[in-house]
């Protein structure tokens, strides 16, 4: 029988692996193609990489970036509201379920 820890990690590992993947955490997105360039933008993980380089100082913000990307502190920020948004009603009503 699997615990519920390990059967949650799966769901979690899964977008976890691939989520960095389709940032522009490893690589500019400059060069994709402009179909994964949109994926890559406004992924949540591009929009914190991306705040956190301007906030550094360490590269410039990309003109021609979706909108996430072109504010990335705002984009952060608003990244964070939506998760929490989403999540928090989730979490407090499988709590109030007693599950584990």
């Amino acid at each position: 029988m699997r615990s519920a820890v390990a059967s949650s990690f799966g769901h979690l590992g899964a977008s976890a692996f691939v989520l960095p993947l389709l940032s522009n955490a490893y690589i500019p997105t400059d060069g994709l193609t402009p179909w994964l360039r949109t994926v890559a933008e406004w992924n949540p993980i591009s929009a914190v990489t991306t705040a956190l380089r301007h906030l550094f100082g360490n590269a410039p913000v990309p003109e021609a970036a979706a909108r996430p990307v072109a504010h990335p502190v705002a984009g952060s920020l608003a990244w964070c509201a939506v998760l929490i948004a989403l999540c928090a009603p989730l979490a407090v009503r499988r709590y109030a379920r007693g599950e584990r």
